[in-house]
């Protein structure tokens, strides 16, 4: 594999694909969605592993302002949701019934 390779959508700023020590991941520009909280919004992003060829969507809710670049933020609680490229559809369609 070509270390130079990026999906289009990669953002090499938050790009950790080719990081010594690095969890190995393209990483999307996040769409950020305020919460009723001021101080906690939610990150949506799309990741893939160095390939590309496995696509995810990743969701974290993430203290704001962030202390250090978005993607090394620890998300509120530890945990984040992972879904595969499959269920982005039912996940689009279910926050449009909830907003």
């Amino acid at each position: 594999m070509n270390a130079e390779y990026h999906p289009d959508w990669c953002a090499r700023n938050a790009c950790t694909a080719y990081v010594e020590d690095g969890d190995e991941l393209h990483r999307s520009e996040p769409m950020v969605i305020k919460t009723d909280d001021p101080t906690v919004d939610l990150f949506v992003y799309k990741t893939a592993g160095p390939d590309g060829a496995t696509e995810y969507i990743e969701m974290a809710r993430l203290d704001v302002p962030t202390e250090q670049s978005w993607h090394l933020s620890e998300p509120v609680l530890g945990t984040e949701l992972v879904l595969p490229m499959s269920s982005a559809g039912a996940v689009v369609r279910a926050m449009a019934v909830l907003s």
